[in-house]
């Protein structure tokens, strides 16, 4: 899966590092041009599950086969 995070919209709220099984390995918290994003450390642990991006309220996250 290819999980794209869409910065101009992530709050770097922790949810979907949160959410996920496999959250500390996938989603890294990083401070981008003075504002806190999520980003995608490694996406080979990621399950499909789809529970990120559920949870991702400003709907920054898409998944892609």
């Amino acid at each position: 899966m290819k999980i794209i995070i869409d910065e101009s919209k992530c709050t770097g709220c922790g949810a979907c590092r949160r959410a996920c099984p496999k959250g500390p390995k996938i989603f890294l918290l990083k401070n981008r041009n003075g504002k806190k994003v999520a980003e995608v450390g490694d996406s080979s642990y990621c399950l499909g599950c789809r529970m990120c991006v559920s949870v991702c309220k400003p709907v920054a996250i898409k998944l892609k086969n």
